[in-house]
C-alpha cells in the first residue's frame, strides 16, 4: 500500500496551477481559459493520504490512479494534464 505526504501533494498541485482555498479543508482547483476543470481536496489533520484517498483525488481531477502518482511526483507536467483533458 502506498502513501504520499500531504505536503507534497498540496505543493505539486499549487505549482502546476491549482488555487487553494480554505474552508474545513484544503479545497484546490484547476480552471483552464476561465473554466473550472476539477477540484479535490484534503484534510487540515496532515496525515498521509493513503492509497484508497489518491485513488478518490485521482479520480476528482480526472486523472488515473498513476498519473496522478507520477503528477505529484512532478514527472508529469502541467502541460501533460491538460493533454488528459482534452
Amino acid at each position: 500500500m502506498a502513501s504520499i505526504k500531504t505536503a507534497k501533494v498540496e505543493k505539486s498541485l499549487l505549482k502546476k496551477g491549482f488555487v487553494q482555498s480554505d474552508t474545513h479543508h484544503h479545497y484546490f482547483e484547476f480552471h483552464h481559459e476561465g473554466v473550472l476543470m476539477s477540484r479535490t481536496y484534503t484534510s487540515h489533520s496532515g496525515k498521509d493520504i493513503d492509497d484508497y484517498l489518491i485513488t478518490q483525488m485521482a479520480k476528482q481531477c480526472l486523472m488515473k490512479r498513476p498519473f496522478f502518482i507520477e503528477f505529484v511526483e512532478c514527472t508529469k507536467s502541467k502541460e501533460d494534464y491538460l493533454t488528459t483533458l482534452q
